[in-house]
This record gives C-alpha cells, structure tokens and sequence, in this order.
C-alpha cells in the first residue's frame, strides 16, 4: 500500500530539521502541516549529532533512539520513513513502538482485560448520574493526570480538555473519587491486577539503564500526564527529547499542563503552512472546530495556506447501499489505483465493516484492513479499511466516510458536551488525512448530528 515517501525538506521545515542542540522540543501544526515529516527529517541531524558527541568524549556505546507513537498503525506507518533516515548509519539502538508496547516490554508485565477493568469501574459508579462510557473516561483522565498518592489534586483541578458537559462539580469529583477511583484500586490491588495507568506509573519509578540520548513522541497530545513523566524518566542525563503535537485533533481524555508534568520546554516551533489538503478539504474540515475551544498546543486548519486546488467534497444522501455503489463507481472511474490510495474510515470497527467488505468483493476490489496493524503493508493494493481512531497520523489520496449514522456517533445532546466535541475532532481528523478528495454519507432519516456543522457552501450534496 502506497504510504509515506522519502520526501524533502521545505523551508519551513529546514529551520527545525536544522535544530539539533539538546534539549525538549515542541512541534505544533495543524493535520496536513508535515509535523511527522519533519521530525523524521530532524532525526538524521539529531543522530548525527549525538554520533559526533560521542566520538568527541572517546564513548563506545551506541546512541540510543526512542520513538513513540500513538497506535500501532502509525507505528508502521512512519517506520518505514524513520529507516530511510537513519539506515545507513551505525553505531545505533533504534525502537519505535507504541508507548503501551514499549512499557511492557520493559517491565515484563500486561494489564488486566480491558473489559473487566472497565465493567468495574462501571458497576462502582452505578449510582453516579453519569454516562458509563463517561464515568470510564473520567476514571481514566483523573488516574492518568495525576500519581496515585496526589488523587486528592483532582477535586480542585481545572479539568483541561474535558469540555463543559456533563458538569462534574466538587462534590461529584468527590463521589467519583470515593466511590469509584478509590474502591477500583483497592480492587485491583486484592485481585492482583494491574492496568495501563499502573503500567505507566512503575515506569515513572523505576527508569531504565542506561536512558535515551533522543525520544520522539509522536501525536503527543494524546498521551496522559503520567506517560510523559514515565517517558521523561527514562532520557540520558543529556538528551534531546521531542514532541509532535496538534491539541485541536486530541480525541482522548489527557488534559494537562507541560509545567505539571515536569517538562521544561527550550524551544517550540509551529508550522502553518498546509501541505497535504487540497484548498477544498481544509475548508471542508474547519467548521467541525469552529467555536471550540483550542488550547495553544492547537492549530486550527489553514485553507489559505493551501496551494494545492481539487474537487470539492461531496456529501451523500441516501442508503448505505447507494452510497457504497457512488463511492465505487467513483473508484472505477476517477482513481489510479496503481499509484493512488483509498481509506474507508468509519467511527466503530470490527462488523462495522462487514457491508463495506461484500460490496468491494462483489466488485472484484482488493482490500487491506490496517486498523491496529503494527507494520504498514507492503504490495500493490491500495484500499483499506481503517476506524477513525487509527488513522491519526495517516495520509491517503482519498477518503470516504460512509454510513455516518447517529447510531455510530453517539454523545449527550448538552452544549460543551465532552463526546460531542470529542467526535467532532475526530471527524475533522479523519477528513483531514485527505489529499485529493473527500466523499461523506448517511441515510437522511439516521443522520449523525455531526453533519449539521458543515457548511453547504463548502461541500456538494448528492441524493443516491
């Protein structure tokens, strides 16, 4: 499947590559800025850097390399990209995982099922008036934000990135860390369980040796306070440590301030210049975020700073069937699937995408399935199947998302409400891994409310 190509610096980007000094680096930018392009690029410098070092102070032992991704089908994706970097040179200990993957294999040790963990934390907060799949958010927010024995900060905390709604006030911070947070860990602590937080904090207590001379962190801005002190931990006394981050296409619970979690930063840079959408998709994108609040670690999409023109994206009314038949006919005559790349992105896994499976079958088109794949796949197909969730961090030519019923994008219908703007990023995300085109649908009657943020003049609506 067509993925990242080995691709050249811009100016924009040249003064950053050329920035190999120690020290903590931020990379902010909006989605299509090239904030992952170029700390692969940096990272030759950054190598060389510590290479030269080395040899200046008569040290034998390699350089240690740490990269960080955020799910397992940007680690393979990016990978690729990393070796052409830093392939040809020796004296080198690279990784690249998922914080998760890298954790455990560290300390030898795999959390509880993921389904258990949550059922509890769910039957805890049963009396709490709270959506379950908020209340396991917040559980995991609250835990990852703060080390097990400073809980009690967060019943005087602004709750960064959790937006207005539902409100969550004093006393019910109380009730939440009494009756649920409290309890669950106690509970594991009998049971002998352990989870992904836990993981993190023994982390954060016991650093590795010898540490990392450089650390990559990539899509930093969902990762919880607790694995970046975990991730500061294990740096050499002299290190380069960086992040790449866009807080406007956050979609998990990790609210906090850098100064909290230990991080003193030395330099940021922001890229503002749009190189991968097309003037119509960066316009398309931008009302699913107007009106929210962005923090300064996010960037809002630029469509001036586009200088690529395409078709405007189309919109699809109609049965899911209809709109599948549009988007391959659409397939057949307007893309090159010999060097051009397709995604069906869909906000749920799994059976999700039975439909769309029979009806590329049906049609003789060859598919992939990428979602939480850990390599990128080789060879010449070029469809794939992917959640929103794990295409952060992605490219393709071409985008569909089709079937984007209420039913898949559920959220509570308060104003500031927390899975509402949380979908919205998403969404936006997801159309934003578009280069040339943009195609949408949904069944008029089952529409997902998140349609109603597009603005008609920046889209053309097809009845199917």
């Amino acid at each position: 499947m067509k993925g990242l190509t080995n691709v050249s610096a811009t100016p924009e980007q040249l003064q950053i590559i050329l920035h190999n000094r120690p020290g903590t680096v931020v990379i902010r930018g909006a989605a299509g800025s090239g904030k992952t392009t170029t700390v692969l690029l940096r990272l030759r410098s950054l190598v060389k850097y510590w290479i030269n070092r080395r040899e200046r102070h008569k040290l034998n032992d390699p350089v240690r390399i740490l990269a960080l991704t955020f799910n397992r089908t940007l680690k393979g994706y990016i990978e690729e990209l990393a070796k052409q970097q830093i392939d040809d040179i020796e004296s080198l200990e690279f990784t690249i995982l998922t914080f998760g993957k890298w954790a455990s294999d560290i300390l030898g040790e795999m959390p509880a099922d993921v389904d258990r963990l949550r059922e509890k934390i769910i039957n805890l907060g049963a009396d709490i008036s709270l959506n379950p799949d908020f209340l396991v958010d917040e559980v995991e927010y609250v835990t990852g934000r703060f080390l097990p024995e400073e809980l009690e900060a967060y019943l005087d905390c602004e709750r960064n990135g959790r937006g207005l709604s539902p409100r969550v006030d004093r006393s019910k911070r109380q009730q939440i860390l009494e009756d649920v947070i409290w309890p669950y860990n106690a509970w594991k602590s009998e049971e002998k369980l352990i989870d992904w937080n836990d993981i993190t904090v023994k982390l954060i207590k016991n650093p590795v040796e010898p540490g990392y001379d450089i650390i990559i962190v990539d899509e930093a801005q969902d990762f919880s306070a607790n694995q970046i002190r975990a991730i500061k931990n294990q740096l050499a006394e002299n290190n380069s440590l960086t992040f790449v981050l866009d807080a406007a296409q956050r979609i998990y619970p990790r609210g906090f301030t850098w100064k909290e979690a230990g991080i003193i930063i030395e330099k940021a840079h922001r890229l503002k210049k749009n190189y991968r959408n097309t003037v119509e998709i960066a316009r398309f994108a931008l009302p699913l975020l107007r009106n929210m609040k962005i923090e300064d670690d996010g960037t809002l999409p630029d469509f001036n700073s586009c200088e690529q023109r395409g078709p405007i994206p189309i919109i699809l009314k109609g049965k899911f069937s209809k709109q599948m038949e549009f988007a391959i006919q659409y397939i057949q005559k307007n893309i090159n699937l010999d060097n051009e790349s397709v995604v069906f992105l869909h906000p749920k896994g799994g059976g999700w995408f039975s439909a769309t499976e029979q009806y590329l079958d049906s049609f003789g088109l060859p598919y992939l399935h990428i979602t939480r794949q850990t390599a990128w796949p080789k060879g010449s197909v070029n469809i794939a199947l992917c959640t929103l969730h794990s295409a952060k961090g992605l490219e393709f030519d071409h985008v569909f998302v089709l079937g984007l019923n209420q039913e898949v994008t559920p959220h509570g219908e308060e104003e500031g409400d927390d899975q509402l703007n949380t979908l919205r990023r998403l969404l936006a995300m997801g159309i934003s891994r578009a280069r040339q085109s943009v195609i949408l649908g949904y069944k008029p009657d089952k529409a997902s409310s998140l349609v109603e943020y597009f603005d008609p003049a920046t889209y053309r609506e097809i009845c199917v």
